[in-house]
């Protein structure tokens, strides 16, 4: 007996070569009886989007938080490991998954200069109490949407393009890559907007799965509280898509096919992740085999754009842009 009593049960994982961040990682507390947190989950859209989506389930967030890993972008689960993939992101939203990585210039500009790229771009007039820093507050743009729901039928195409703008800033900062605040939109992604023909050729869709994988490793850490990110993508069946199905889809849904199993790093701004495709081929229907370690950080989750005025982030990525470009 006094031989069972001084044995304690190790919880692994027993090889630490891939798991590296057991130490930090939230299923260390439940392990260690304090870990019973339910995760806060944010979005900043308003509450304006009402188009009959599913509610967030955060006890599902935060069960699946509890296996997501930095070390593999992947879930771990008891039958093997799953992910998001780009075949997700863009079957079930239609998101582009190919074309040019969103990046951009982390320029200094003043409030008095987002007034007037918002006035420009946008088409209406804000306080100079609608914004911190380089945030918009949503209540603004919010308040100007439903002082103007419809177009008037004597529109100039200059004035459609703003309507567009609003739209697809709010879809892109509300939703697609919220932050943790609820109430501000970053506003360094309406300058991508400006040329309305150009912004179908960003890859919309591995940088919304680059914010994801994002908050999906930062908050799988003991100390964190919340997420973020485009949530709707975790509360789905994982099983493979059928051939009837993806055929079924309308073009902008499988264009990116030659994307959706490739190993590469994906960006979202400053944030560089990587998409490990190879570790869940069950997900398509393959067998799965063992895959090559892929050499990337594993605490890149710790670096943000904090502090870093006047940054290029597609030089900063230089080292990973190649893997994409190929």
């Amino acid at each position: 007996m006094a031989g069972s009593n001084s044995y304690k049960l190790d919880p692994g994982p027993l090889e630490p070569s891939v798991l590296t961040q057991q130490l930090t990682h939230r299923s260390r507390d439940i392990w260690d009886g304090s870990g019973d947190m339910i995760l806060n989950t944010r979005k900043s859209d308003g509450s304006f989007w009402k188009c009959n989506r599913p509610a967030i389930d955060r006890s599902l967030i935060t069960s699946l938080v509890e296996r997501w890993r930095p070390e593999t972008h992947t879930f771990h689960f008891r039958t093997g490991e799953a992910t998001i993939t780009l075949q997700d992101i863009e079957v079930l939203y239609g998101l582009p998954v190919n074309g040019a990585p969103v990046l951009g210039i982390e320029t200094t500009r003043t409030i008095g200069d987002w007034q007037n790229i918002c006035q420009r771009l946008l088409g209406f007039v804000l306080s100079l109490w609608d914004f911190s820093s380089s945030f918009l507050k949503v209540s603004a743009l919010k308040a100007h949407m439903l002082s103007e729901p419809q177009l008037s039928d004597m529109a100039t195409q200059e004035i459609v393009n703003q309507k567009a703008r609003c739209y697809m800033f709010w879809m892109i900062a509300g939703t697609m890559m919220a932050d943790t605040s609820s109430s501000y939109l970053k506003l360094m992604y309406l300058p991508m907007l400006e040329d309305v023909n150009a912004i179908g050729s960003y890859s919309w869709g591995s940088a919304t799965l680059a914010y994801l994988y994002h908050f999906l490793c930062k908050s799988s850490q003991s100390i964190q509280n919340e997420i973020a990110g485009f949530l709707p993508l975790l509360q789905f069946i994982w099983k493979p898509y059928t051939d009837d199905l993806i055929e079924s889809l309308p073009d902008y849904c499988r264009a990116g096919r030659d994307m959706w199993r490739v190993r590469v790093p994906i960006f979202c701004w400053d944030m560089v992740e990587v998409h490990l495709s190879d570790r869940v081929m069950r997900q398509f229907g393959l067998q799965q085999v063992i895959s090559i370690p892929f050499l990337f950080d594993s605490t890149h989750f710790r670096h943000d754009r904090r502090g870093r005025p006047n940054t290029n982030w597609e030089l900063e990525h230089a080292q990973w842009l190649p893997f994409w470009n190929e």
